[in-house]
């Protein structure tokens, strides 16, 4: 059995995921290194810019972290490494923050997706568990039947972004020539999240948890840069527990092998 390799990025830069804010991080490391074909490194900035994220085929930047901080810990060189790695055909799988740092939305940002955000003003608004619904279309592509059979999934947001899918998602020309690929709304968001529901009562802006603000958003996405997948999930699909399943098949697609087949 071949292995898939996949970096998780620590943002404390000390190479053991600790911290709160690599709560998310520790949730994925946990979830990936039971697959008997996926092999799990942690990287540091320091280490991703002396390594290039050589031999690697799935880069993770997870959750839990603050964008602009995850921007300084790789650095000038790190991001355009990163940007090198997924347009050579490197896979790139983006939450929450790391969904953010993925976006073109910000001068400095990783941009290797061509898509606006919405209300960025109060992005730090908190969350809670929000209903994300699926799109048929285009989940069939990265899911099993397990999944994609279902309507919708509860997931936690917290303080992701609200993407702005272009109409049928293409790219002009310009944009093509750039590196940007198709985009393909895996997920939309099917609820709003009410303050007494919220996780410790976190919610901020609760007038921004509205059916203007929310409803109807792009949750998740798959897309191209270059030779490379990019996958990117505002809210932390790892979470709740009865999701975890899912973030392995999208390593697999992330990485552009093929799934492992069912056990009957």
């Amino acid at each position: 059995m071949n292995s898939t390799t996949v970096a998780i990025l620590d943002v404390n830069n000390e190479g053991s995921l600790a911290g709160s804010e690599n709560k998310s991080a520790r949730v994925l490391h946990s979830i990936l290194k039971a697959e008997p074909d996926l092999k799990i490194i942690i990287v540091t900035g320091k280490k991703l810019r002396q390594s290039r994220l050589e031999g690697v085929d799935v880069f993770i930047i997870p959750g839990g972290g603050v964008m602009l901080h995850q921007q300084w810990v790789l650095g000038v060189r790190g991001r355009k490494i990163v940007r090198d790695f997924v347009r050579q055909g490197g896979g790139y799988f983006g939450i929450c923050s790391g969904a953010f740092l993925a976006t073109n939305a910000r001068f400095g940002w990783l941009a290797l997706v061509d898509v606006k955000l919405h209300d960025m003003k109060h992005q730090n608004r908190g969350g809670g568990l929000i209903n994300v619904k699926l799109n048929a279309d285009h989940v069939e592509a990265i899911l099993s039947s397990e999944w994609t059979l279902k309507d919708t999934l509860p997931m936690l947001y917290w303080q992701g972004p609200l993407m702005l899918a272009p109409p049928y998602g293409q790219p002009t020309q310009a944009k093509r020539k750039k590196g940007f690929g198709t985009i393909n709304e895996v997920a939309s968001f099917a609820s709003v999240i009410e303050p007494e529901d919220s996780e410790n009562e976190s919610i901020r802006f609760p007038e921004y948890f509205s059916d203007e603000h929310m409803s109807g958003h792009t949750a998740c996405i798959h897309t191209t840069y270059g030779k490379g997948r990019v996958f990117l999930s505002s809210p932390h699909l790892e979470l709740p527990e009865e999701n975890q399943g899912m973030i392995p098949e999208i390593i697999r697609w992330t990485a552009q092998v093929e799934a492992l087949s069912n056990s009957t």
